[in-house]
């Protein structure tokens, strides 16, 4: 009797109802409270009498219209689990969690904490385990996988919750940090684990659109059907016909409504979808307006104003029959009419970006050569083919600096080769029109690299070398300078703190920074990926942009003298930064597949930055360093070592017309002779490795390869400071220019997409699950282009050949 007493203690009182709420059929009232005053008037006109009202003043509605409308006799904790249920403010809880368990984290490496003595185990593991999760929750793949073995595996629990009540698999699966989750996974983490709100890794996973985490959640047995701490499951996570529940139902993966159409209604986009695609409609528009003032082009070749095709009409298509060549599936023209149809499709050609309209001349072309070659004569196609590339390189020669048709004819040119290489008799028919076609991309593609390099040379100066982004150096006085005839600099009060940190004003907004840079090269990017240019051409282009932007900065500050200063570096390598953060933002993996391999290899954007910089990073290094070694010789040599990029030559040069602020100390005698060794010694081994290759290539044939592969760095000693021997360079000597200036007109070497690359990425992907893109580079021609065509119009009765589509 005392227990169920104590129950009735704790339960929760139930909510007090409004006092005038009727609780019954038999509660009622013959007069209204809230009514005024009644007064009886006798109407002689109507001959009847009428009941006034007294009106009465209005009262607030004294009750909350608000969901989570909270009664006071509830406790905190399920209020605020109740409020949690929100899934921003349960995403700023894991933020707030993150940032949290950073601060706790100890600042000192995992082997101090592992080889301290001083700790007892409870709190060495308690360390150790938070520099474990803080891994997780920042993606630091390494450091994960070096936990994860011994000897620290025995201080970590792969499924042990924080302070928060957060396992790192929850923190893995909410950032996105694909890799961290496969390998928690492999480590026996429990995949179904929850934390205090009750939310799996699942329901992290798909409430923050990580598509790849879900799925390979869903492989290792994680469970939809487990349910948070209010009852819902990780089926109420997803919007009805979204993109992740269409990829989870093309996984093979019976979650949401993907698949279950509606008998006659269509729902239209959810709230957050239709916010989501407004907002990337008008980034997008904002990248045209931009693209368009950058580049110098046409704005409507950028399709501002075009409108998508419709979903429904790319799902109405046949399946397209690459052996054989079927009634339906060519386009049939008369030998006569092959010219007009030719300036149609290529000559008067405006570039599109609609789906349907993009690859309209390569498919008409393609289509072509079909009928062409399956139905007529070898001498036909061979005249289709030849006019055809004609015609095109007369619109790309008159079009040299408009980058949007270069983009349209490189898109098209690769996807019509993609075609002869994919059909089964013009793959062996068309051999040597497919070399045609391989260079004429490769022309294209100059023709882009020399577009976007004469724009950004406009500003490349002002943005690059000029751009102050470190303030206070202006009164920063060098050696044997003459100052006679300049006027003193007034002496300026300080800025206060608030102009210092506000954002900066629209007249500096509209100084030449290193954003007109990044600018142009995001425009190059926008066009390449509007007319969908394959990802290895894209990622090559990029790359010989970051080139060309190195070795013209690393040039023209080893020939300025202004440049080659202490604190001028600083502030180019601050600009620099500026470069490297877009390359990681815009970081693109080329879809490149070798030797059988499902997965894409190949330099990405950041990689490339990262090589092509290095020359003129390592240049601004020493000159910001080198006046501070003095006479330490090891510290020389050691900064030389992490110089591989720079020859001796350029050393030198750096250091004999660097301008010395006043008090600067140069570098002395000794450690300027010990460069001029180094710079003999580089040199006699240049001619040596000369002679080597010359005599190879006389004893044989055997071309060398494109890619100049390095050498092992393992090779590379530092000399001792008893015999000051100039150190062996070895591995730096193959990517050094052999001149003090590196050559910016370079080209470095390109390389086509292969099959296996054109087929995975104008087709549905490996495992056939992207038939959407499949079915966007089927061979077709659209209605409403077949009408240009048409050769009736009032002049003509009989139509001169007969188109056949097959949409």
């Amino acid at each position: 009797m005392q227990r169920i007493d104590e129950d009735h203690e704790t339960r929760r009182p139930s909510p007090r109802l409004p006092p005038d709420l009727p609780t019954s059929l038999n509660d009622r009232r013959s007069v209204p409270e809230y009514l005024g005053a009644e007064t009886e008037v006798y109407d002689a006109w109507s001959g009847q009498s009428q009941f006034l009202t007294t009106p009465i003043p209005s009262r607030p509605l004294n009750f909350n219209l608000a969901l989570d409308d909270a009664d006071p006799s509830h406790d905190d904790d399920d209020l605020a689990a109740h409020r949690l249920e929100d899934n921003d403010s349960r995403l700023v809880q894991m933020l707030a969690s993150q940032a949290r368990l950073k601060d706790d984290v100890s600042t000192a490496g995992e082997d101090a904490v592992l080889a301290d003595t001083s700790l007892e185990d409870a709190e060495k593991k308690e360390t150790l385990q938070g520099m474990f999760t803080m891994a997780a929750s920042n993606g630091e793949i390494d450091r994960v996988q070096m936990f994860l073995k011994a000897p620290f595996r025995e201080w970590i629990d792969v499924d042990a919750a924080d302070a928060e009540g957060t396992p790192p698999l929850i923190y893995a699966s909410c950032f996105g940090h694909h890799e961290v989750v496969s390998i928690l996974l492999a480590a026996g983490a429990k995949v179904d684990r929850q934390d205090k709100n009750q939310w799996s890794s699942l329901m992290w996973a798909m409430t923050n659109r990580h598509k790849g985490i879900a799925k390979l959640l869903l492989d290792h047995g994680a469970n939809p059907d487990v349910k948070s701490s209010t009852g819902r499951t990780a089926h109420d996570f997803l919007a009805p016909n979204s993109e992740m529940s269409e990829y989870l139902h093309e996984s093979g993966y019976n979650i949401g409504s993907a698949g279950v159409t509606d008998d006659w209604y269509n729902a239209g986009l959810s709230e957050d979808r239709f916010e989501q695609e407004m907002a990337e409609n008008d980034l997008k528009r904002k990248m045209m307006m931009e693209s368009a003032f950058n580049l110098e082009v046409d704005l409507g070749n950028l399709g501002l104003d075009e409108q998508p095709d419709s979903p429904y009409d790319a799902e109405d298509s046949q399946e397209f029959v690459w052996d054989r060549c079927l009634n339906d599936q060519m386009f049939v023209f008369q030998e006569t009419e092959l010219g007009r149809i030719l300036d149609i499709i290529i000559s008067n050609m405006t570039p599109q970006r609609s789906p349907s309209q993009k690859p309209v001349p390569a498919n008409i072309l393609f289509l072509s050569a079909r009928y062409a070659h399956y139905y007529q004569s070898a001498d036909l196609l061979e005249k289709l083919l030849y006019s055809a590339m004609d015609k095109i390189n007369e619109v790309v020669e008159s079009h040299q600096w408009d980058m949007t048709i270069l983009a349209f004819w490189m898109s098209n040119v690769t996807l019509l080769l993609h075609y002869l290489k994919k059909d089964g008799g013009l793959g062996q028919a068309t051999v040597q029109y497919q070399l045609l076609l391989a260079e004429l991309i490769n022309e294209i593609f100059i023709l882009i690299i020399r577009d976007a390099e004469r724009r950004m040379d406009k500003v490349l100066d002002a943005a690059m070398l000029e751009h102050e982004t470190i303030p206070g150096f202006e009164d920063v006085h060098f050696q044997n300078e003459w100052r006679i005839f300049r006027s003193k600099p007034k002496v300026k009060a300080p800025e206060p703190y608030e102009k210092r940190y506000r954002p900066p004003s629209p007249k500096r907004r509209a100084q030449v920074s290193p954003r007109n840079i990044t600018s142009l090269l995001s425009s190059t990017l926008f066009v390449l990926d509007l007319y969908d240019i394959h990802s290895v051409i894209t990622s090559q282009i990029l790359s010989q942009l970051l080139y060309w932007v190195g070795a013209e900065l690393f040039n023209r500050v080893m020939s300025n003298r202004k440049y080659l200063a202490r604190t001028k570096a600083m502030q180019i390598r601050m600009n620099i930064s500026t470069l490297e953060d877009w390359a990681r933002t815009n970081n693109r993996q080329p879809e490149h597949y070798e030797n059988g391999s499902m997965t894409s290899t190949g330099e990405t954007t950041a990689e490339a930055a990262r090589r092509h910089m290095e020359p003129v990073v390592q240049l601004l290094q020493w000159l910001q360093c080198f006046s501070s070694l003095g006479e330490d010789f090891e510290a020389l040599v050691g900064t030389i070592q992490q110089m591989p990029r720079l020859t001796p030559q350029q050393l030198i040069h750096s250091v004999k017309y660097y301008r010395a602020e006043v008090g600067e100390k140069g570098l002395p005698k000794s450690a300027m002779k010990y460069l001029t060794e180094l710079e003999h010694e580089f040199t006699e081994r240049r001619k040596q490795q000369r002679k080597r290759e010359s005599n190879s290539h006389l004893q044989t044939n055997d071309t060398a390869p494109m890619t100049p592969t390095k050498p092992d760095s393992s090779n590379y000693f530092p000399p001792s400071p008893n015999s000051p021997r100039p150190p062996s360079r070895t591995a730096g000597d193959e990517e050094a220019p052999e001149n003090l200036l590196m050559d910016p007109a370079l080209m470095l070497p390109f390389s086509l997409p292969t099959s296996t690359d054109m087929l995975v990425s104008y087709g549905a992907g490996f495992g056939g699950l992207n038939r959407e893109r499949e079915r966007r580079y089927i061979p077709t021609v659209p209605p409403e282009f077949l009408q240009r065509f048409d050769t009736g119009g009032g002049k003509q009765t009989t139509g001169s050949y007969d188109v056949k589509p097959w949409e």
